[in-house]
């Protein structure tokens, strides 16, 4: 038995063990190269597996050796190998995350780590008993590492199968807080998954047109509705807000650096001398500003890069920074 077939055994053992999976339920798959990928059989128990139920397929989903049949999920692994930077791929039915998709359109985590590691999570719907559809989660999975299909399980991709299951382990302990919350308080939280720090609603407050992303107007824009903002202007004094952030488009090697003065923004400087240096391409940077994904999980996740700075030190501000972008994410850019 070859290593990366001991490997795929013990994870499928492990998230049978966490009860993430049961019977014969989920499947789990990688890539071996460019063009080939190990996948679970079709009615593969994940806690039980052995090497004969791997299948070693190629980029069209047909298994390299004769008489075996990979998974009935096939397609969607595909698809979302095609669609992202994936090199694992975790597809369970955690109980918890299942229950709670049936009465919720996404998931707000409750704590910092699960808000920085997994974010708001997806829930996308479904009817039918396999994924017939994947382009809607595809998509959800260039910004999000793990998301939740309606009434189905959870989709997790990593660069290892660890981090696949750290994530879809994660999300099931997450969503069992959210359970303990609700029934602490009495009442179940709203139906749409949003806590209660409310996104800020663009509304009449948003400018006529759309900006160039990272032109000078751009980035006059979010410093004026930051300093405008209550709640930032707050969390900063509570915070000591005082250091100065760069913003660094790499395609166009353009830099801002925002300074703040116990929560206050005084100044914008093109140029990047900031204490702290956050980097991206254009792709990345449009997702953020346009509320796809969360600029501290996209820094997780390595879309934006922290180059200078540490993220420790970063992440005592994370309250301020955080209504900071979602202030900004109100502001329409090309």
């Amino acid at each position: 038995m070859v290593k990366l077939d001991r490997e795929i055994i013990r994870w499928g053992k492990l998230l049978f063990e966490r009860r993430l999976i049961s019977g014969w339920g989920g499947n789990l798959s990688c890539r071996l190269g460019k063009n080939q990928f190990l996948i679970t059989g079709q009615h593969a128990p994940l806690g039980f597996l052995t090497p004969k139920d791997l299948v070693r397929m190629n980029g069209e989903g047909k298994a390299l050796r004769k008489n075996q049949r990979a998974s009935s999920e096939t397609p969607m692994h595909l698809a979302v190998y095609a669609g992202t930077d994936a090199q694992a791929i975790v597809h369970v039915h955690p109980p918890m995350v299942l229950a709670f998709s049936l009465t919720h359109e996404s998931f707000v985590p409750v704590s910092f780590e699960e808000k920085y590691t997994i974010g708001e999570v997806p829930i996308i719907p479904q009817d039918t008993p396999t994924v017939t559809k994947p382009e809607k989660f595809v998509e959800e999975l260039k910004y999000h590492p793990v998301v939740i299909i309606k009434g189905h399980g959870t989709v997790a991709i990593g660069k290892t199968f660890q981090e696949a299951f750290l994530l879809t382990d994660l999300l099931e302990e997450a969503v069992h807080c959210q359970f303990f919350k609700e029934r602490v308080n009495g009442f179940p939280a709203a139906s749409n998954g949003t806590d209660s720090n409310q996104r800020p609603n663009a509304g009449s407050q948003q400018e006529s047109g759309r900006f160039a992303l990272f032109s000078r107007e751009h980035m006059q824009a979010l410093v004026d509705r930051a300093n405008q903002d209550s709640e930032f202007r707050a969390h900063g004094a509570e915070t000591g807000l005082t250091t100065s952030l760069t913003l660094l488009l790499d395609e166009a090697e353009s830099a801002w650096t925002v300074k703040f003065i116990d929560g206050a923004i005084t100044a914008l400087d093109h140029g990047d001398g900031g204490e702290f240096m956050i980097s991206g391409k254009a792709e990345w940077w449009n997702a953020v500003f346009n509320n796809r994904i969360d600029a501290f999980l996209a820094t997780q996740q390595g879309k934006l890069k922290l180059k200078r700075g540490e993220l420790a030190q970063l992440s005592r501000w994370y309250k301020p920074f955080q209504r900071a972008f979602a202030i900004w994410q109100t502001i329409p850019v090309q």
